[in-house]
């Protein structure tokens, strides 16, 4: 016997209510949140290091780009090897300058704020956890309340 019309709409309002608890939850829109100012962070880190670092090669190597012109050919295939090593260059410029410039300072203003996660080693497996956890995420000890001042 068929199943009527009306559990069928049940059915597909359940779907559509379990897919608004999915789109609504926190983490979800927190993580799209922190997506978003990432790229537009991307952007200002990039632009910093294209402006400001690259030309510094341009002085010191005498040109803006000195190492995308290094390639080699095998059997008529040209490997450009220089761009690879100027992007290289750019990765960890651009991780330096997010070090110096973004995370030390923001970790030196959490701790002036009060609201830095301390962390200690777990007495289990001596993984960094922060204090207030009362089981260990490495090795899943359960830690108990007050582990770190025993």
């Amino acid at each position: 016997m068929p199943k009527s019309i009306s559990h069928h709409a049940r059915r597909q309002l359940g779907i559509l209510r379990e897919f608004q608890g999915f789109v609504l939850r926190g983490n979800l829109v927190d993580l799209a949140v922190a997506v978003v100012i990432g790229a537009a962070f991307s952007k200002i880190i990039t632009s910093l290091v294209s402006v400001f670092i690259t030309p510094l090669f341009g002085l010191i190597f005498g040109s803006k780009a000195p190492f995308d012109s290094l390639s080699f050919t095998v059997h008529g295939q040209v490997f450009a090897y220089g761009i690879f090593i100027t992007d290289l260059i750019t990765f960890f410029l651009t991780a330096a300058i997010l070090f110096f410039f973004v995370v030390k300072p923001s970790s030196a203003l959490f701790r002036r704020l009060g609201t830095a996660v301390v962390k200690a080693p777990c007495p289990a497996c001596r993984t960094e956890i922060p204090v207030a956890a009362t089981r260990c995420a490495a090795c899943t000890s359960d830690l108990g309340v007050d582990w770190s001042n025993a």
